[in-house]
């Protein structure tokens, strides 16, 4: 019931607030971080601009060695080539369309599989990709025969 009081007003709270974020009402530090958006920001849709200034009000109060690990997880992303970003792209998604019991059973597992030993690991992913390659094999094999007339 809780949860559902807080939906709904966060929902109107968002319908109320629909106002477009000035950028000279931002904070100092919040237009230090969106800086990069300073010329366009008049053109961003309201929506935008309340999540960029949510989002740079919480890097703000970050803690440093928090904000450190996301700028490498950043540069990491950047540098990933194309495929790989939209596959993990379409892995997050679809794993956010999980019912949350779910997704907690898949979070529980990888925790207890980060504590395993790194060689632990490696055999345990290749193990995995042996069963993905024999999966995909078998079904290259059974492709549906047409009829013929």
């Amino acid at each position: 019931m809780i949860k559902l009081i807080l939906f709904i007003l966060l929902n109107v709270a968002v319908v109320f607030n629909s106002a477009a974020v000035d950028w000279n009402k931002l904070s100092s530090k919040e237009q230090g971080v969106l800086k990069s958006l300073s010329q366009q920001w008049g053109q961003l849709s309201t929506a935008q601009q309340q999540k960029l200034q949510l989002g740079a009000s919480r890097w703000i109060k970050m803690p440093t060695e928090q904000r450190n690990n996301l700028l490498t997880k950043f540069n990491q992303w950047q540098k990933m080539p194309k495929q790989q970003r939209e596959s993990l792209s379409k892995q997050f998604n679809q794993f956010n369309k999980m019912p949350p019991a779910q997704q907690k059973q898949i979070r529980s597992t990888h925790k207890n599989f980060k504590k395993l030993s790194n060689n632990k690991q490696r055999q345990l992913m290749d193990k995995f990709k042996r069963t993905q390659q024999k999966k995909q094999k078998n079904m290259t094999r059974k492709k549906p025969r047409t009829r013929q007339r």
